[in-house]
């Protein structure tokens, strides 16, 4: 079997960056597909596609390109105007007619240095929200991808193991037979074989709905619910060390969940300064030529307009901006308390659910192999009943069973603990072309 060599580290959160691909993909090893009729889908294939593909990443993408335009808006300064004014025409008297116009031909500017500087802050740490959310919200897509495949894993897993399970039934109801003829079995035990071989059956063909119905949920992610006809490539694993909870929690602070409030309150910041600076006199300067008519003379003119007013116009806008200010940095804080709280928790169950998985693959489940083989050995001799017989072999496949739902626990409190606090606990290097043999 081949498998992805992991490395576990914290990589920091940085905006319009990759990781969600990469970030639960330690969590699987890679098997020989299950169904060779079927095309392979892997995890990492999985993400890749849903990142590509999924609507909301694509309607995120147009409002990133959006906030990259206003930045671009924003640069742009006012244009200058051209004017042209005639005077002392079409009056009474000596102004009857165009004899004594005068026409002026001007140009008028105004200085907004600061005023274009504030839109551009502005502008920016717009695109910067947009592009947190865009990470925000591959974190979350990926996270829904990454559970669906885990889901539809652990069915094939289980499909596989009752798949064995009737195997197991069917080759118990054989010998039943043969000892019933032989006079070593009763009819009871044979009926009872019969109804168990029956039951696995029906576990084989109720599995095998919920493995296409998973297969559906996952394909569904990139939006492709009616193709479903693939075999998924891997195995649940749940060996790997991690991260320790200290450790994540130093790094909470640069979530992109954390840093979303504080990114708005620096937009909050900046479209203070730019109220700030609107409310400031905005000097506008004219200047141009003037042409008499009655005397044929040209002449230069001039100007500049002061506007009037109240500086602190804009102070009511400024007021509430502090507050918006302040609201955002208090949410910041209230996030990063409820994700410790909550990290905390999962932290927790994740460590649980691999301790009872390590109990379960190391420790529970070797002893029921050795006790199925001395039953089987008992049986043959005549010391067990069918019954007991049974019930050995019962409970080893309940462990496995029960192994399978625990790795499956393992890992959705990973990829929960990655999508909450966006920092990839998992981070590994994986080449499709190494493999190793087990």
């Amino acid at each position: 079997m081949s498998r992805v060599f992991v490395v576990f580290t914290i990589k920091k959160p940085i905006a319009n960056r990759l990781l969600v691909p990469l970030m639960v993909l330690g969590v699987l090893s890679f098997a020989p597909p299950l169904v060779a009729a079927e095309a392979e889908l892997t995890f990492s294939q999985a993400i890749e596609r849903s990142l590509a593909q999924h609507p909301q990443i694509k309607a995120q993408a147009y409002r990133t390109q959006s906030a990259q335009a206003q930045v671009r808006q924003a640069e742009v300064r006012r244009g200058t105007e051209i004017q042209l004014e005639v005077e002392d025409v079409l009056g009474s008297g000596i102004y009857e007619g165009a004899d004594s116009a005068q026409a002026t031909l001007s140009l008028s500017w105004a200085l907004e240095g600061k005023q274009v500087e504030s839109r551009v802050d502005v502008a920016v740490g717009k695109q910067s929200v947009a592009a947190i959310e865009q990470d925000l919200l591959r974190y979350d897509v990926a996270a829904r991808t990454a559970q669906a495949f885990l889901t539809a894993l652990a069915y094939q897993e289980r499909l596989a193991l009752a798949k064995l399970a009737s195997d197991n039934a069917s080759s118990s109801l054989d010998e039943l037979r043969r000892r019933s003829r032989a006079g070593r079995a009763s009819r009871v035990d044979v009926l009872r074989a019969e109804v168990e071989l029956e039951r696995r059956k029906l576990d084989v063909e109720d599995l095998d709905h919920e493995l296409l119905v998973a297969r559906q949920h996952l394909a569904a992610q990139w939006g492709e619910a009616n193709d479903v006809d693939f075999a998924l490539l891997g195995e649940l694993q749940t060996s790997q060390q991690l991260v320790s909870l200290e450790d994540l929690e130093k790094q909470l602070q640069e979530s992109p969940r954390v840093t979303r409030f504080l990114s708005q309150a620096r937009v909050n910041e900046s479209e203070m300064a730019m109220a700030k600076a609107d409310a400031l006199s905005r000097w506008r300067f004219s200047a141009g030529v003037r042409r008499y008519e009655a005397t044929d003379d040209f002449g230069v003119v001039a100007g500049v307009a002061i506007p009037l007013g109240n500086q602190r116009r804009n102070q009511a806008r400024v007021s509430e901006l502090e507050a918006e200010q302040a609201l955002n940095e208090a949410m910041a804080i209230s996030e990063e308390s409820r994700l410790q709280a909550r990290l905390f928790e999962l932290y927790q169950a994740l460590q649980h659910s691999r301790h009872q998985a390590g109990a379960l693959r190391e420790e529970m489940i070797p002893r029921l192999q050795q006790a199925v083989g001395a039953a089987n050995e008992a049986y043959s001799l005549g010391r067990f009943s069918y019954l007991e017989w049974i019930s050995v072999k019962q409970e080893l496949l309940d462990a496995r069973l029960a192994l399978i739902n625990t790795q499956l626990a393992s890992h959705v409190n990973l990829t929960e603990i990655e999508r909450l606090t966006g920092l990839a606990i998992s981070a590994q290097t994986f080449s499709a072309d190494s493999k190793e043999q087990k």
